[in-house]
């Protein structure tokens, strides 16, 4: 029987709702463990005794072990279909968050975190492809749209959970609450036809060889991208504290740039599907966009830095979707191979990013850090004038 392209599969037995209400999901609690930590990094930092450079390196871990596993994970899901990857994808980040509520110091902290990282890998692979099969193509933008929202939706989450949760009842009862909510969303996934086999392969190589150079150019910006914007989970309640938020209305923040990223990515996936816009250029917009808002971060002013974390987070961190959509066109026979190779590059930034930002932080001060943020978001837009339309 011959290949069936994915990209001319249409959902059959269940509402596009139903599937985008399960990828938001999966793909939030997979982000959690890292974003749950940086948001509440002033608790944890008074509570277990460590500083900047630290919470830079449980980031790094997290990122570093879903880069070096996301290749490994995209062939996984070929081979188990979507709904068995996003399940265990959900069910392992759902028990690396209770563990984090139970931490008792710093090394448990960071393990935990560091093995976080594992079941996040499988499930954004895992989701790309259910959306590749269970969402329309003239739908497809919005679908990619609604999954990377899930990652501002964590971080809003996180800063929503400072005020009303950290600083209520406790650090860890944030941890628990996000445990449970990966136990529903493992359940919820839905029952798709075609997510419960592995993807055919088609033989033709042709198509493979030449998107290479593109998904290559693609994960290296992506991974510069990322590890600019990726500081902005990490760091920013703290660097709001330091410019003159209480840690409190630093949560909010936080909360407020999620909102406006979110937002933003959203906005941007409809109108890839309404428009026949170049996408590799509203990506390079985007992060050439973003770079001011890092640079408004480094100002020791809470107006500037407010404005430069609504820029930040509604240019500089809200490309991912378009990126992934674009992957999806490159490679429609593999969604989750594809754009795990990608997603590789992407989580080497997101791994480096911070640990780098921490280390700068603690030498150069946070504004310097943002600074240099802000150089890598520009270079990661130029670098993208080279992909061909």
């Amino acid at each position: 029987m011959p290949a069936v392209a994915v990209a001319e599969q249409a959902p059959r037995t269940i509402g596009i709702p139903r599937v985008l209400s399960s990828v938001a999901a999966v793909v939030t609690v997979g982000v959690f463990p890292v974003f749950l930590v940086g948001g509440m990094g002033v608790q944890l930092q008074q509570d277990l005794g460590f500083g900047a450079a630290l919470l830079g390196v449980g980031a790094a871990g997290f990122f570093g072990v879903a880069s070096l596993s996301s290749r490994t994970m995209g062939w996984v899901v070929e081979r188990i279909g979507a709904r068995k990857g996003m399940r265990l994808g959900a069910l392992g980040s759902s028990i690396c968050l209770f563990g984090l509520a139970m931490a008792p110091g710093v090394p448990w902290l960071l393990g935990l975190l560091w093995v976080a990282g594992l079941p996040n890998s499988l499930a954004q692979p895992a989701s790309n492809l259910l959306i590749a099969q269970g969402i329309p193509a003239n739908r497809r933008g919005m679908g990619f749209g609604v999954k990377q929202s899930s990652i501002p939706a964590a971080t809003l989450l996180a800063g929503v959970a400072v005020p009303a949760v950290a600083l209520t009842v406790g650090w860890r009862w944030v941890f628990v609450i996000a445990g449970a909510v990966g136990l529903v969303a493992a359940v919820a996934v839905p029952r798709l036809p075609d997510a419960e086999r592995s993807v055919a392969r088609s033989a033709d190589s042709g198509g493979r060889d030449a998107g290479r150079g593109a998904l290559l150019l693609l994960a290296i910006s992506g991974g510069l991208g990322s590890a600019a914007a990726n500081a902005l989970g990490a760091f920013v309640t703290t660097t709001a504290v330091e410019v003159g938020f209480s840690p409190s209305a630093a949560g909010l923040v936080l909360s407020l740039g999620s909102a406006t990223g979110l937002t933003v990515r959203l906005c941007a996936g409809v109108i890839a599907d309404r428009k026949n816009l170049n996408l590799v250029r509203m990506i390079t917009a985007m992060l050439l966009i973003g770079s001011i808002g890092f640079g408004l971060m480094a100002v020791n002013s809470p107006v500037a830095f407010l404005i430069g974390v609504s820029i930040g987070f509604g240019a500089g961190w809200a490309w991912p979707g378009l990126l992934n959509f674009a992957v999806a066109k490159i490679a429609p026979n593999r969604v989750a191979s594809a754009t795990s190779f990608t997603q590789t590059g992407i989580y080497l930034g997101g791994s480096l990013g911070p640990l780098l930002f921490g280390v700068l932080a603690e030498q150069a001060g946070l504004a310097g850090a943002w600074l240099a943020a802000g150089i890598a978001a520009i270079l990661a837009g130029v670098l993208l004038l080279f992909v061909r339309r």
